[in-house]
């Protein structure tokens, strides 16, 4: 048994062709499609997508904690690291507390400034997609790229 392209339900596969796109999906997800072969089922040896795998740069899990903690065994205030980052306090704020992540230019300011290291390179697998006509919608991109360590 291999998971389900739109659930991830571990369960026999039917090759279902979704908005142009080919998928294996189980029978519950099969009814957003149209099924291209209802009688062969879809198994790991003869999965028809491609598996491709990528790098990409991403931050730590405890990135907050470990900017906050060298802030402040340098003895500075969140207005002063924002100061000297050329940002908002606001911004460090939110951060610190993981309310949101920064960007890799900002996060890469923060490892130089501090010293640090918050940013960690993932790998990323996915299916390559094969398409007449070369257009993908949002749901390809969502349902075809999972980030693992």
């Amino acid at each position: 048994m291999t998971t389900c392209d739109m659930c991830g339900k571990e369960d026999d596969l039917l090759l279902v062709l979704v908005e142009e796109v080919e998928m294996n999906l189980c029978r519950n997800c099969s009814k957003f499609g149209k099924t291209l072969n209802p009688t062969k089922k879809i198994s790991k040896t003869d999965h028809p997508k491609k598996i491709e795998e990528e790098y990409v740069e991403g931050t730590i899990e405890n990135f907050s904690e470990i900017i906050k903690n060298k802030r402040e065994k340098l003895g500075l205030s969140q207005k002063e690291l924002a100061r000297s980052l050329n940002e908002k306090e606001s911004i460090v704020h939110k951060i610190e507390t993981g309310h949101i992540e920064p960007n890799l230019d900002l996060a890469r300011k923060i490892e130089r400034f501090l010293g640090i290291k918050i940013l960690k390179e993932y790998s990323v697998r996915y299916k390559k997609i094969s398409s007449e006509n070369k257009s993908f919608t949002i749901g390809d991109i969502i349902g075809n790229k999972k980030r693992t360590e």
